[in-house]
């Protein structure tokens, strides 16, 4: 996930409620050789800037089975 791109923000909208990114059936995250978090989309390989994962969604938002 280190060598992913960031995802666009024109590509996320702003969104309250459950259906952000973080409850997506595509969201993932890990840690980086420094021990940061990083959060992203498998669906997109492409990470999302810390803490767009809370309050934003896409288009390919999908409830996790």
């Amino acid at each position: 996930m280190e060598g992913w791109d960031f995802i666009d923000d024109r590509e996320l909208d702003g969104w309250k409620g459950g259906v952000v990114c973080m409850a997506c059936q595509h969201f993932t995250y890990g840690i980086d050789q420094h021990c940061h978090t990083m959060v992203g989309c498998n669906l997109r390989q492409k990470q999302l800037q810390q803490g767009e994962h809370l309050k934003k969604r896409c288009k390919l938002w999908v409830r996790p089975c």
